[in-house]
């Protein structure tokens, strides 16, 4: 059972190229294994972005969290706009 990857493995893995690895670190959604000599990654973190969906690949939970917050909040203002649109309509047929 493989335990890390190259930057250059994650590359071909990913399809991406190394400046976007990079970012990936820059952002903290991938760190670099420090007592590795060379820049590793732990196949254990790599398995786990690779577990997310894509949408979401990359988001921590604090991101997650927002998101789900937001969509929920978006949600309830739909279904309110829905039922004034609805008792327009019902206006609008006397």
């Amino acid at each position: 059972m493989r335990t890390v990857f190259t930057t250059e493995e994650l590359c071909e893995r990913w399809g991406l190229s190394r400046s976007a690895i990079r970012t990936m670190e820059t952002d903290g959604k991938l760190h670099r294994l420090p007592s590795m000599p060379g820049v590793r990654y732990s196949a254990q973190e790599v398995v786990q972005l690779e577990s997310l969906d894509d949408d979401t690949k990359g988001l921590t939970a604090w991101e997650r969290h927002k998101l789900t917050q937001e969509n929920n909040e978006m949600r309830e203002e739909l279904n309110k706009l829905r039922k004034a649109m609805a008792d327009i309509a019902q206006l609008a047929r006397g």
